[in-house]
């Protein structure tokens, strides 16, 4: 029993079974299968449901599932002049977890990574079976379990969540617009050292228009929970609906900032950053779009200074839907900067992999000071984020002291399937 990974196993059936002989027996459980969605979070949006019903003790659950598959072309030219391209077909990803509420009070959500394909890295291949949580965490929906009126509503929560930063991790990846974030997104994410989100505890308050989450975060990384041994992180959050006051369909507009204390020998959120602050726009007005993210921040003490130093950066993204909830063209601009000469870094798909495949390539692993790039991408729902094909072309150049690391294109397209 010493190992945590029996540990928790045997807690979370404890809780499943104490919560089924909290049900009166002289009473019948009615087990239900619901097509619509619920009204409490974290069931919105939910395409399968089942209730375990007793008045005074209702168990509400339901299944969850997403899986994507991909594949991705690359062609450019290293920093010796050197061309070359690379094709890659992967599984993105595969998750797998449940989610629900106790009573319509307490929510609980838990999705495990269940696949890490590495087959397109040199000596190493598809690993299946659990690698790490993508999600696992429980909240209180206070202004409802103590009828609080003076809140809209008030959330208390605690376990492995994400810090939303940049537009593109406002949502999850079966609802991004794009087939991958942008590097610049991705930069300012609070990832932990496994690239998952991060245990928490946190608050969370909407009032009228306005909507504030506070949270602390974790450095120490653990499969299940985790703990506070090292790095902590102070996250806030203000977002307000403006739609009243420009009279378009969506107007909201997003603050966030996150401060990282931390000790270079300690383990660190968001690849060491110190700190950032983020500034995030949603327009929409009939079928077109506009999201758009600026950020700067500090990229922490580094044993190599040339990844220190200041960074900043931002996001265009126009969107347009050609026909509603079924095709919509996406297009992006990406653009980030860093003090230093290797202070900002590609995502790892797909000339980082190419380099990593091809030993006579160099492209200074991804890392420089200037980075552009843009993107146009087609998205068919064929049943809206349940089922769709995303696809896209992107260019980009990474430059480091005048000098470019890396320029070339990359097409790519993914089927992302969500239950």
């Amino acid at each position: 029993m010493d190992n945590p990974r029996n540990t928790a196993i045997v807690g979370v059936c404890a809780l499943i079974t104490l919560s089924i002989f909290l049900i009166p027996s002289q009473k019948c459980c009615a087990r239900e299968f619901i097509e619509s969605a619920s009204s409490v979070n974290p069931l919105n949006n939910s395409a399968h449901q089942f209730d375990y019903l007793e008045n005074a003790n209702p168990l509400k659950f339901k299944p969850y599932l997403a899986y994507m598959h991909q594949l991705g072309y690359v062609s450019g030219t290293d920093q010796n002049g050197r061309n070359f391209e690379d094709t890659t077909e992967e599984i993105r990803r595969f998750w797998i977890g449940i989610q629900g509420t106790f009573s319509d009070y307490l929510a609980f959500k838990a999705v495990s990574q269940i696949t890490n394909d590495r087959h397109n890295y040199p000596n190493e291949n598809r690993q299946f079976g659990h690698q790490t949580f993508r999600s696992a965490y429980i909240s209180l929906q206070v202004h409802e379990a103590f009828n609080l009126k003076i809140f809209d509503a008030l959330t208390i929560g605690y376990g492995r969540r994400s810090g939303r930063m940049a537009d593109e991790w406002q949502r999850s990846a079966t609802h991004i617009n794009t087939l991958e974030r942008s590097a610049f997104s991705n930069k300012l994410w609070l990832s932990d050292s496994k690239k998952g989100n991060p245990l928490a505890a946190w608050t969370k308050v909407k009032k009228g228009k306005h909507t504030i989450d506070l949270a602390l975060f974790s450095g120490t990384y653990n499969d299940w929970i985790g703990g506070w041994s090292d790095s902590l992180t102070y996250y806030m959050s203000w977002e307000v609906d403006l739609v009243s006051k420009t009279g378009l369909d969506k107007t909201d507009l997003w603050w966030s900032t996150y401060y990282q204390n931390a000790q270079t020998n300690e383990a660190r959120l968001a690849g060491g950053n110190q700190w950032a602050t983020t500034v995030v726009t949603r327009l929409a007005k009939g079928s077109a779009e506009l999201h758009t993210t600026v950020a700067f921040g500090d990229n922490g003490a580094k044993p190599n200074t040339n990844r220190s130093g200041i960074f900043c950066g931002t996001v265009i993204m126009p969107m347009y839907w050609i026909i509603p909830n079924k095709h919509k063209f996406v297009t992006r601009i990406q653009y980030q900067k860093s003090s230093q000469k290797e202070g900002i870094r590609l995502n790892s798909r797909y000339a980082r992999l190419a380099e990593k495949r091809d030993e006579q390539l160099e492209i200074n692993a991804g890392r420089g000071d200037s980075h552009l790039s843009y993107y146009i991408g087609y998205n068919y729902y064929i049943n809206e984020h349940n089922l769709k094909i995303v696809s896209g072309i992107k260019w980009e150049k990474l430059s480091s002291d005048d000098k470019t690391m890396y320029h070339g294109y990359t097409i790519g397209a993914g089927i992302r399937l969500l239950f």
